[in-house]
């Protein structure tokens, strides 16, 4: 009876995980080698075509100088690797860049110079191209000023007259952190200064604890739903949305990790993050859904 309980959770994560793998990896690889003339004649005009999952289809974010704004080393995989390694793909022709607030030295500030360069480390797996990591003070309780902020993004983000996508947290901070809320507060408050239209913004939307820690099986039910209305439109050739879940806003933007994204993102952490991997930190890459799943919402 003891054994019950965790043998049938067991049971539902691997069933999730394979459903997943196939709605994610093995249905659209194969759909793509089978239906892609460049796959199939082996002649590419630029590379091989990389699947991508995305709501809307293509990705909203294009020719543009992205800017990742995290508060720590390890912030980037945990939170926002989907989008920076989607972002990243060289189809979208995006130049991706990082600023990370803090050297993340809470503990003990001999771990700054450790943490900034594993930070380096994930950053060239994951793809980012240009990395600034600041002083800012790291800690669970630290509040940073809000002017602060504006100033340090105004001297780090280069020709902000042009196409800019700036992405950080929302209100909620994935986890209440008092860091990540007061980058939300500070990168608004930069863009409301700058009053201007090339520059964008979207937070990385915060998810209930359930949510958080469902891995695969949301976005099993959301993919599924999505194939599901797709062949029935095509089948029946009409425009029929059998989804259960609210119309995604034009301001919204949702990306899908395939298998081979998810891999580059526990390369990144348990290989670029070294110092971060003790044991909880296992849980959070089994668990959590901010590794399969990003939700951005344009302000």
């Amino acid at each position: 009876m003891f054994f019950t309980i965790p043998k049938a959770m067991f049971r539902i994560f691997i069933s999730s995980f394979i459903i997943w793998l196939f709605l994610t990896t093995i249905l659209p690889q194969a759909t793509t080698k089978y239906s892609n003339n460049q796959v199939r004649t082996n002649k590419f005009k630029s590379q091989y075509p990389y699947n991508s999952i995305t709501s809307p289809t293509p990705l909203p974010i294009a020719n543009s100088s992205v800017y990742f704004i995290i508060a720590h080393p390890d912030d980037e995989v945990m939170f926002f690797s989907p989008s920076v390694v989607e972002i990243s793909k060289s189809k979208y022709n995006n130049t991706v860049n990082l600023i990370c607030f803090s050297p993340g030295d809470a503990v003990d500030q001999s771990m700054g110079t450790i943490r900034r360069n594993e930070l380096y480390d994930s950053s060239r797996i994951l793809g980012i191209q240009n990395v600034t990591v600041l002083n800012y003070r790291d800690g669970m309780n630290e509040t940073w000023s809000l002017s602060d902020i504006r100033q340090s993004l105004t001297e780090n983000i280069i020709n902000p007259d042009q196409s800019t996508v700036l992405i950080t947290f929302d209100q909620g901070g994935v986890s209440s952190h008092a860091n990540h809320i007061s980058l939300y507060h500070g990168t608004k408050n930069y863009i409301k200064k700058r009053n201007d239209n090339s520059t964008r913004l979207l937070v990385l939307k915060s998810v209930n604890f359930w949510e958080k820690y469902s891995f695969t099986l949301l976005t099993d039910v959301e993919l599924f739903v999505d194939h599901l209305s797709s062949f029935i439109s095509k089948v029946i050739n009409l425009n029929i949305n059998v989804s259960f879940f609210t119309a995604t806003p034009a301001t919204s933007i949702k990306i899908y990790s395939d298998l081979n994204m998810l891999s580059v993102s526990y390369a990144a952490m348990c290989y670029g993050h070294f110092s971060q991997m003790v044991w909880f930190r296992y849980g959070w890459l089994l668990l959590s859904r901010y590794l399969t799943f990003n939700h951005l919402i344009e302000l």
